[in-house]
């Protein structure tokens, strides 16, 4: 199948990015997994595929991952905001912060090498947010993938 039939430009590089205002309810000491999908901002070239709560990297290169969240927290505690990798939670896109009561951002971003791995298409990409003892929602997620090379 042509790239022509799929109404995106063919280049290298690829860009995914969207903005969800749709509120969703953070539960103490429960993980959630951000609805991803809303608003599209940029959905360009062909290496990345959106679904409603994740990202998905269809051809093989370095990519740039970013995602700010707003959370507006019912309680005081904790919250850890985390992008993960087919499941798995990469280390250095997780940030604990300290939510009062009232609205916080949170802003993640990381790099991820697939140039040179086999298997390297259809890896997920999933944000998920988790409050220990805070209660609140989620307001809005910017998140975007942008394929570098």
């Amino acid at each position: 199948m042509g790239c022509s039939s799929r109404r995106k430009s063919c280049n290298d590089k690829s860009c995914q990015r969207y903005y969800n205002t749709q509120t969703q309810a953070i539960a103490a000491n429960t993980p959630l997994q951000v609805q991803i999908a809303g608003a599209k901002v940029v959905d360009s070239g062909i290496a990345i595929e959106t679904e409603p709560a994740s990202y998905t990297i269809t051809k093989k290169g370095l990519y740039h991952i970013a995602a700010d969240i707003t959370v507006n927290a019912a309680t005081v505690g904790t919250a850890t905001f985390s992008a993960y990798l087919d499941g798995v939670q990469l280390p250095c896109t997780k940030r604990t912060v300290t939510l009062v009561v009232g609205t916080t951002e949170i802003h993640t971003e990381t790099e991820l090498d697939f140039s040179h791995c086999f298997p390297c298409i259809n890896k997920t990409i999933t944000f998920v947010i988790e409050g220990s003892t805070v209660a609140g929602t989620v307001t809005q997620l910017c998140s975007g993938v942008l394929k570098l090379a």
